[in-house]
């Protein structure tokens, strides 16, 4: 999954460097990336067996 968000990233600064027209898309891009990391970081956390951020 963090991957995904690598990539998610990647082609979002490509779509801003190469195609400007396409910033909403990569703008959307970000965000979906963004929240695809809470989530993870979040059940990462929540069903751990290691307290928060301590891994």
């Amino acid at each position: 999954m963090e991957f995904l968000n690598l990539v998610l990233i990647l082609v979002g600064a490509f779509l801003v460097l190469k195609k400007p027209e396409q910033e909403r898309v990569a703008f959307r891009m970000l965000i979906v990336s963004t929240l695809l990391m809470v989530l993870l970081f979040t059940v990462a956390t929540h069903t751990g067996l290691l307290p928060g951020v301590n891994f």
